[in-house]
């Protein structure tokens, strides 16, 4: 790793982009990242400098995952409609909504499945089916989504705790996990045997399946809105504080009666996490635009991107790892090709 005192790696081994509002989702689709902005557009970039821009939506893009097909883009508006983006610049609605937003969509190769949170309910799409299958209600506004590895277990956040469900059947039994305040983005480990939600207030809470055990997760100076687990869900990492917190999942007990690891305290607060695809490193970037790599095992890093003021808003991997993409909200963004640097 390198120090602060180096030249930032994005100046020798990578790109730095503009555009034309705030960055608030970033997903990639094989080598191609799409940067979804706040004023309704997507940038389709690749590191060889091609890139392509497409209007998606008639106001800000809240959401934005990979579709199923693993070619495409999903992403829900403020304007009240999911769409559906080709690497051709084609849109295709997939619902519209008139009023509500969709501010969350989680999708699953595994599975077909596609799920949009739009006021009260969980809207399922099932695969090769245009229209949307069936619709799973909840008593308050849905804070945040999470399918399991398999795609079929659909976790669903709200005040007063979070449902689960499956998430294919329009009559499926429900799990209750109930723990008080508002619940508002969620994820599930990989061995789908955790699910964690960040809170309105500072910090998380979790539930150890099937047994539903509470997990309290404090300590926090911000509220998270970001976290990532590593390579077979070892470790998961969390925004939030200035230092990225990191709680150990390994074992039977998971987190329970363990204090989390802390790095990267370079400063500012941490505003957004990226786990490495394959190592135990994180990418991190801060509420004043900095970006850094850095090692779980211990307190090296490298300096991605210096401060620049505008808060990182998104943060991603391509899924072989060569490339890391980042996008703040101040509209300006960068790539960085894992694969120059040097060893």
């Amino acid at each position: 790793m390198i120090s602060l005192d180096d030249e930032a790696l994005v100046d020798s081994y990578g790109r730095r982009l503009v555009f034309d509002a705030p960055v608030n989702a970033l997903v990639w689709i094989g080598d191609m990242a799409w940067f979804a902005c706040g004023d309704g557009h997507a940038h389709r970039v690749s590191f060889a400098a091609e890139r392509k821009t497409v209007a998606a939506h008639k106001g800000a893009i809240l959401c934005a995952t990979a579709h199923p097909d693993g070619q495409s883009l999903l992403t829900g508006g403020d304007d009240g409609r999911l769409v559906r983006l080709t690497s051709d610049g084609d849109v295709g609605e997939i619902g519209g909504f008139g009023r509500y937003w969709v501010e969350h969509v989680v999708a699953s190769p595994q599975s077909g499945l596609i799920v949009a949170a739009v006021g009260k309910e969980a809207v399922i799409w099932k695969q090769g089916q245009r229209e949307a299958a069936h619709r799973h209600g909840y008593s308050s506004t849905v804070g945040g989504l999470a399918l399991d590895a398999k795609g079929k277990r659909l976790a669903v956040t709200h005040y007063g705790g979070a449902t689960l469900s499956y998430a294919s059947s329009a009559d499926s039994s429900r799990t209750e996990l109930k723990w008080g305040g508002s619940h508002l983005a969620c994820t599930m480990s990989p061995d789908g045997g955790y699910l964690v939600s960040a809170m309105q207030e500072t910090g998380l809470h979790g539930w150890k399946l099937p047994q539903m055990v509470d997990m309290a997760m404090n300590g926090y100076q911000a509220k998270t809105r970001s976290f990532s687990w590593s390579r077979r869900g070892k470790w998961l990492a969390t925004s939030g504080d200035n230092s990225v917190i990191v709680w150990p999942f390994e074992g039977k007990t998971g987190p329970l009666g363990k204090r989390p690891v802390t790095r990267g305290a370079l400063g500012a607060l941490v505003t957004k996490v990226a786990c490495h695809p394959f190592d135990e490193i994180i990418a991190a970037g801060y509420a004043d635009g900095a970006v850094a790599l850095l090692r779980i095992g211990d307190d090296s890093f490298a300096l991605v991107q210096a401060a620049d003021g505008k808060a990182v808003s998104a943060l991603a991997w391509s899924a072989d790892a060569e490339t890391l993409a980042w996008g703040t909200e101040g509209g300006s963004g960068g790539l960085l090709a894992m694969n120059t640097l040097p060893r």
